[in-house]
């Protein structure tokens, strides 16, 4: 609650085009709602949430000028608000990601507090730009992959399953949304090869070893790609 009110709280209130907004929520869903073809320097993904909250509130296509005031008709509001869930959910994020590396819920719920208490991660979630996703999708990468270190011990489990298959779909969203979604697709990446060398120095089987590694492959290589590909869809 004291995130969403951070977040929130007159959130509608300054009726301009905001710093990138001008970009993010004027020139580049004009295109996507237009069906325009144009060279994008980022994947797709967030500009297309954008975009469907654009087309929400606006489903007549109307272009929007970057600069200036909004139109007076338009619920720039919504879009603002859509936005800034990405940047209420780093919080409880935050929480569960402290909880999933075995730490005291004292300081799971200090890094939540910190988390919303930290005034650039505020500001960026209250306005229409690409960093509230990206960082949602980051934050959600890395929860997923400390879950998955924490139920390491119960190989092939459902828990096991449910924590890699999160990730691999977080690693896709991510590196959706903007090219540097690609440092936490190498975190996970430089994570994963060495615990497939422990494994090599533990002597694990090699039936066993052959399930892990094909295991990782589906969930943090095909199945990343494959949303990465179907975002330019």
């Amino acid at each position: 609650m004291l995130c969403a009110f951070t977040r929130l709280y007159q959130i509608g209130r300054s009726n301009r085009v905001s710093w990138d907004e001008s970009f993010f929520h004027s020139r580049f869903p004009n295109q996507y709602l237009n069906r325009s073809y144009y060279h994008d320097v980022h994947p797709p993904l967030a500009k297309l949430l954008i975009s469907l909250s654009r087309f929400v509130v606006d489903g007549n296509n109307r272009k929007i000028e970057p600069k200036g005031n909004y139109p007076p008709d338009y619920n720039y509001t919504f879009t603002r608000c859509f936005i800034a869930l990405f940047g209420i959910g780093l919080a409880p994020l935050a929480y569960l990601t402290c909880l999933n590396l075995n730490m005291h819920r004292r300081t799971c719920f200090l890094a939540g507090i910190l988390v919303i208490a930290d005034n650039a991660l505020c500001v960026m979630s209250r306005f229409v730009l690409l960093d509230a996703p990206l960082l949602f999708f980051t934050a959600a990468a890395l929860c997923s992959i400390a879950g998955f270190q924490n139920s390491r011990h119960c190989a092939f489990s459902l828990a096991w399953w449910r924590w890699l298959l999160l990730t691999g779909i977080s690693l896709g969203l991510v590196s959706s949304s903007k090219w540097v979604g690609l440092f936490a697709v190498a975190l996970v990446g430089l994570y994963t090869v060495e615990e497939l060398l422990n494994m090599y120095t533990d002597f694990t089987p090699a039936t066993t070893a052959l399930r892990h590694f094909g295991a990782r492959v589906a969930a943090l290589i095909v199945l990343p790609l494959a949303i990465y590909m179907a975002s330019f869809v």
